[in-house]
């Protein structure tokens, strides 16, 4: 579905720029950098450039870029029935799930671009499949995997270093807060987490030049590195402060994620929400009944996934900018799926027919989405 009439639309320079390190790479041109410079200060990071030369030996050049992020966004709507699989064990529930992600706008809208903003996805999913499957068993080495996960994500995009570490911390901090609170439990998903930042530390030191327009620009700036002290007075003046606490809240405008609310003109959504209006809706019953449930290290990893996503756009001062905050589609998609799974097994009379009607309206959004993007 994502790959029907993929190449209509005239590529877009962030196309031609990636389409172009990726050639370079095929060729042999560049070797295998870690990060690819594009120009001033503008650099890629690894994963979508090597996917994309990857499948470009497979199909024409011109197409491989969004060929390789259609395969991206089939490979989340695998991993999200998966994960559904195991949160819920219902194939019915789970295959619902799966669906809500493929018609989503803005996951259709991205797989179907052949830009880097859907790369992260797939690592954060791998993530929370090993993560839940750790709450279930207890095994380190599951824990581990999700974290390893996540270090690997680092490299899937700009805003990947602040949102996977983001994701770090409440792993770290749901694990404590389950009571396993060993050293070994805590400690492995650190040293998970930071083995593959041992190539950037490679690389980087081989390359110090490309640090600031890079990790300097993305996540922690090269002056800071020399004087923390001056990073932490940095990140809590008022006026900066101000100006991410504003586009961060800015980002959960209902009237944006989920009305028929034209973004900037520049946004490959086309003047579409970026989320399904009943979506919305879901989305309040699942966070709903996960609050009313108590708590569950599952519970905390969702909520604080939904809350933390637009982080790394605030932080890079750009509003509204669903393409620097695509992690939130999972975590939307499986806490609304479950709420209206919930309404469904649990609820009341009225409360079953109001999910039914909301699942009849995805439906007709759903294919309304998918006409308007692939049709």
């Amino acid at each position: 579905m994502y790959a029907v009439r993929i190449g209509e639309q005239p590529l877009s320079l962030p196309e031609v720029d990636l389409l172009h390190q990726a050639d370079l790479v095929g060729s042999g041109a560049s070797g295998f950098p870690l990060f690819f410079h594009v120009g001033d200060e503008r650099w890629l990071q690894p994963v979508a450039v090597y996917v994309t030369s990857l499948v470009s030996l497979v199909t024409g050049p011109q197409s491989a870029g969004r060929l390789a992020a259609a395969t991206v966004g089939a490979l989340n709507v695998a991993l999200i029935f998966v994960l559904f699989r195991r949160l819920l064990t219902s194939t019915a529930v789970a295959a619902g799930a799966a669906l809500l992600l493929m018609a989503t706008p803005a996951h259709i809208v991205f797989a179907r671009v052949g830009v880097d903003a859907i790369y992260p996805l797939p690592f954060v999913l791998a993530w929370l499949i090993a993560t839940t499957a750790y709450f279930d068993a207890g095994d380190r080495r599951l824990a581990g995997a999700g974290a390893f996960a996540l270090g690997l994500g680092v490299y899937s995009h700009p805003s990947a270093p602040i949102t996977m570490g983001f994701l770090l911390a409440i792993t770290l901090l749901a694990i404590w807060l389950s009571g396993r609170r060993s050293a070994t439990h805590l400690a492995v998903p650190v040293a998970a987490f930071l083995a593959p930042l041992l190539l950037a530390v490679g690389w980087f030191m081989a390359n110090p030049s490309a640090y600031p327009d890079t990790f300097g620009r993305w996540v922690i700036h090269a002056a800071h590195l020399v004087s923390p002290l001056d990073g932490a007075r940095a990140f809590v003046n008022w006026n900066t402060l101000g100006t991410r606490v504003s586009i961060y809240w800015g980002f959960f405008d209902p009237s944006w994620l989920f009305f028929d609310a034209a973004p900037p003109a520049a946004s490959p959504l086309r003047g579409a929400s970026p989320f399904l209006f009943a979506t919305m809706i879901g989305l309040v019953a699942g966070v709903s009944q996960r609050l009313r449930a108590g708590f569950t290290p599952v519970t905390l990893l969702l909520l604080a996934g939904l809350a933390g996503a637009p982080l790394a756009a605030s932080t890079f001062g750009e509003a509204r900018a669903i393409g620097e905050a695509l992690v939130v589609a999972p975590f939307v998609t499986v806490v609304a799926a479950g709420g209206l799974a919930n309404w469904l097994a649990h609820g009341g009379g009225w409360t079953r027919m109001l999910a039914r009607g909301l699942l009849a309206a995805l439906l007709v959004e759903g294919f309304w989405s998918v006409a308007s993007y692939s049709l």
